[in-house]
């Protein structure tokens, strides 16, 4: 069931008849408390909708901070990638007319190729030193990008498509975190803020259904898990919502920089995690 973390345990009082579903879900045993849980993940899941809908991406990296202090790292990766869709779907859809699919389907289908063998062999793979060496990557790749952002730019040609597309697909697979190298790719490539957002939340809209398959079927996804993820949807409907208010008065400028801001420390937290 839920792992032990180094949140603090709070729990809720809660009649169990007005909850029959309580039992199935496994805090029978806690003597008719609720834990804290819902509300922390709601807690996260609101900070990490905030970010998405605002710079593009985030959901995922601050939800895996929080979510293997949880539950076990392929579940994590799971309710992460579901609770997501709350998100990720809304901005697609709402933005939908200004993806920019020419640029999107070469990146996206390698990393869906890419995102189906590696995460079939991230079930038996130690991801410790492939941790490292992506937070020490994401850290040199924005410290660059930042300083050199008005001299560098990463075009959207097909061989740009694949090879980003790999690292985004690599990085999906086996971490859950495809932000980073997907944000620095379309940024450079998708100018319009509009186009930017929806381009690449209809890059984690898809290729994360595709990875919650793969693990549902792998057995990562429990009727146990549905109440974590409506707490994480609620957390993320408020997020989304004031995340959309800064987005329509933020600066394109001030948008770049906080997208290479974030890889930065994006990588540093993922090297800080493994140390």
């Amino acid at each position: 069931m839920y792992r032990s973390s180094g949140f603090r345990r709070m729990y809720i009082p809660v009649r169990h008849e007005y909850f029959p579903l309580w039992n199935q879900v496994g805090h029978a045993r806690l003597g008719g408390e609720v834990p804290m849980i819902y509300v922390q993940v709601l807690s996260f899941t609101l900070l990490g909708a905030f970010l998405q809908a605002n710079i593009g991406f985030g959901f995922s990296v601050i939800a895996m901070v929080f979510l293997p202090m949880l539950f076990p790292f392929s579940t994590a990766i799971t309710l992460n990638k579901i609770i997501a869709l709350a998100s990720t779907g809304f901005l697609t859809f709402k933005y939908l007319r200004y993806i920019q699919w020419r640029t999107l389907l070469p990146f996206l289908a390698m990393s869906m190729a890419v995102i189906f063998a590696v995460t079939l062999y991230s079930f038996t793979l130690a991801s410790r030193t492939l941790m490292l060496a992506l937070g020490a990557g994401l850290i040199l790749l924005a410290l660059y990008l930042f300083f050199l952002n008005n001299k560098v730019a990463i075009k959207a040609n097909l061989g740009n498509a694949l090879l980003m597309g790999t690292v985004a697909g690599l990085s999906s697979g086996l971490l859950g975190i495809s932000g980073p190298p997907v944000s620095l790719y379309l940024f450079a490539s998708v100018k319009e803020k509009r186009a930017y957002l929806s381009t690449i939340q209809a890059f984690f809209f898809i290729s994360n259904i595709e990875s919650i398959i793969i693990r549902a079927w792998h057995g990562d996804l429990q009727i146990t898990h549905w109440p974590v993820i409506a707490s994480g949807w609620v957390g993320v409907g408020v997020g989304t919502w004031l995340g959309l208010l800064l987005f329509k008065r933020i600066k394109d400028t001030t948008l770049r920089s906080l997208v290479y801001i974030f890889v930065g420390l994006s990588g540093l937290w993922i090297v800080i995690q493994q140390i």
